[in-house]
């Protein structure tokens, strides 16, 4: 009995950090998006950051689809030794 009582609360601080981690993404996000802007807006006044500006964006795109793929990989592993 106590073991289920410890499970569902390991359960629930887990729920619980995984709620902060998203309120904490989508801060960034926000804030990100705020930089995004601005730095698109340097862009349109000096042509020649435009290309150093479309590198970074090929490079923050590989790195989301890196970052897509292990919390992909991590999930599926999560669920294989959670049903297992």
């Amino acid at each position: 009995m106590s073991s289920d009582f410890s499970s569902d609360r390991l359960m629930d601080d887990t729920i619980s950090i995984a709620m902060s981690t998203k309120e904490n993404m989508t801060s960034q996000r926000g804030m990100l998006k705020s930089i995004h802007s601005r730095v698109n807006t340097l862009a349109n006044r000096f042509p020649t950051i435009n290309n150093l500006i479309q590198r970074i964006n090929l490079r923050k795109r590989r790195d989301s689809l890196i970052l897509g793929t292990v919390v992909g990989v991590c999930t599926i592993l999560l669920l294989l030794y959670a049903f297992h």
